[in-house]
């Protein structure tokens, strides 16, 4: 499917659509709604949804919006939809293909004109505004497996791996993260190949899709970081990249070595790391340790006692009582309850 067919098709009205833009008709001109009800009767739903948004969930998991056996989703946000304010449980790109559209936060709203994309953070309360006939694309990936699929974007030294690495292990977090690609056709195409593989899904569709997005990111450092808007915060750089530090070297650091590198007392280094993170530099460890052995686990066919051994356990017995412990499951049992779907099915410690 050529570009120029699927941006055709993004421009067609759906039936949601229709109805969204004829409320807003008669909304603006304050004229009888008889006539539109009639011509819709047959949604109820969706007449329920343009006159009273205030009921619409302001909360939305990802398990609403990512279907299962996926770890990204890409959607056009509909023309029309009634503002309203909500938050999400997954990261969520907001990226504008053509016009413009109004982001709003509660405290301050911003203008995305074409080529802008706006990152936005799990939890952030939020509401998108799309009254003309603007092409506006967003792009939902799980926070559940987002350090999983993508452990090479957190691990670059750029304001995006910071990003999420805030928000999958700070407890500062940065809300969002703007872009201004203005007409570059490189980074629109890459958005484009997500949805186009999102809309003919197979067996090997998301696996590609997530192979896309890490390109995406790169480029998109690449080609425009001199475009990124940050929100003000009083996080320290230094936070972020010790984390990054524990990351790369989870295999063999400890606090001393964590400590030493970034030049602090190893009693300073711990109350820094739980102030940071809400974790001991021991749990913090065996976290980041448990979500590569999940991760090797579903996508790979790697031995128990190899997998022990490249995350960090030298013995293969502790490594299976350290996960059994962490997911209330043994890693053989984990591997094959999850292994078929991609997705992992993380139970709460």
């Amino acid at each position: 499917m050529e570009y120029e067919q699927i941006l055709q098709e993004l421009k067609e009205w759906t039936n949601d659509e229709c109805l969204f833009r004829d409320f807003a008709v008669v909304k603006q001109n304050k004229i009888s709604l008889d006539s539109f009800l009639e011509t819709y009767q047959y949604d109820v739903s969706g007449i329920n949804m343009v006159m009273h948004p205030e009921k619409i969930a302001s909360f939305r998991s990802e398990d609403e919006f990512i279907s299962t056996g996926r770890n990204v989703s890409i959607v056009k946000h509909p023309r029309y939809f009634p503002l309203f304010y909500h938050e999400h449980g997954f990261f969520e790109m907001i990226y504008v293909i053509s016009g413009n559209c109004i982001q709003h936060f509660q405290e301050k709203k911003i203008i995305l004109s074409k080529g802008d994309l706006c990152l936005l953070a799990p939890g952030v309360m939020h509401g998108i505004e799309v009254y003309n006939d603007s092409i506006i694309l967003n792009i939902l990936i799980r926070y559940t497996t987002f350090l999983d699929i993508f452990i090479n974007t957190v691990r670059d030294k750029t304001q995006i791996s910071h990003f999420f690495l805030d928000n999958i292990y700070s407890r500062k977090k940065v809300r969002y993260l703007m872009f201004q690609t203005q007409g570059d056709a490189v980074i629109r195409n890459y958005i484009l190949d997500m949805y186009r593989e999102h809309r003919n899904p197979d067996e090997y569709s998301d696996r590609i899709i997530c192979s896309l997005v890490t390109i995406f990111f790169t480029q998109l450092i690449r080609r425009h970081q001199s475009t990124l808007e940050i929100p003000k915060s009083h996080k320290d750089d230094c936070e972020t990249s010790m984390i990054n530090y524990i990351i790369n070297e989870y295999k063999n650091v400890s606090i001393d070595q964590v400590a030493d590198h970034f030049h602090y007392s190893r009693q300073y280094c711990s109350k820094l790391i739980k102030e940071v993170t809400g974790y001991t530099f021991s749990e913090l460890l065996t976290n980041i340790r448990m979500q590569q052995s999940e991760n090797l686990l579903v996508f790979t066919s790697m031995s128990i006692a190899d997998i022990s051994d490249k995350v960090g356990y030298k013995n293969p017995e502790t490594f299976i009582r350290m996960f059994k412990k962490h997911m209330r499951d043994t890693p053989s049992h984990y591997r094959k309850q999850n292994s078929q779907t991609g997705i992992k099915k993380r139970v709460p410690k």
